[in-house]
């Protein structure tokens, strides 16, 4: 009687096991994220405005397309945390055509931009501060945040 129920336990171990193996191998690419990394270029506009220009590589691992909703450049300095929301794509664009050597650019992030599903890409921000360039460049770090629009926020620190 024993020996039956040992062989019925493990029989319906082993079927719970497949069950749920089965059910997380079908929802392996349901989670949304994003992972990659930034560099920053910084540049003056004048005696009190900078540029700062992020290059992101971004991996979009899942097997759903990612749709910016807002993205938000912060400056972390030892004074505190300066946010600011990026440049348009158009007013990006016609930045990139006017400062050619600055470059290299690659298309610009923006408000319903949509990241492709198991994808990997480049994309250049801008996002204009109110300080000299010295301060953006002696900075403790930028982090680049990505809002999807359902609600999924990613983060993108410098190193």
């Amino acid at each position: 009687m024993r020996e039956q129920f040992a062989s019925a336990f493990a029989i319906g171990l082993i079927g719970v096991a497949l069950v749920v193996g089965g059910i997380l191998f079908m929802q392996r690419g349901a989670h949304m994220d994003l992972t990659g990394s930034i560099s920053v270029r910084t540049l003056a506009t004048d005696d009190n405005t900078a540029l700062a220009l992020v290059n992101l590589h971004i991996t979009n691992p899942a097997a759903y397309e990612f749709v910016v909703h807002n993205v938000t450049v912060t400056l972390e300095t030892t004074a505190g945390e300066f946010p600011r929301e990026i440049v348009s794509r158009v007013d990006a664009q016609r930045l990139f055509e006017s400062m050619p050597d600055a470059g290299p650019f690659h298309p610009p992030l923006y408000t319903n931009a949509v990241i492709p599903a198991h994808s990997t890409a480049d994309y250049t921000v801008a996002a204009q501060y109110s300080a000299p360039e010295k301060i953006l460049k002696d900075r403790k770090r930028f982090v680049v945040r990505i809002d999807e629009i359902n609600g999924k926020t990613v983060e993108f620190p410098e190193k």
